[in-house]
């Protein structure tokens, strides 16, 4: 339980991260709402795709092993 926990939250640290990086550049070219909207749709397809590599090279290791 406490490794999910933890696997959950590095999620959520990476989720910030891809937003918070994401967001300042948006709004640039954005209104502020629409900058925060995007960003965070853009962010999450990111972090579902760091997820499924990291599940896909864990696949592999366990594979070579």
């Amino acid at each position: 339980m406490a490794q999910k926990m933890i696997y959950f939250s590095f999620m959520l640290g990476v989720w910030l991260v891809y937003v918070g990086s994401m967001f300042p550049i948006f709004l640039l070219f954005k209104s502020l709402g629409q900058s925060l909207h995007v960003a965070m749709v853009v962010a999450s397809v990111l972090t579902f795709l760091f997820i499924i590599v990291q599940r896909t090279f864990r696949g592999l290791v366990d594979c070579k092993n």
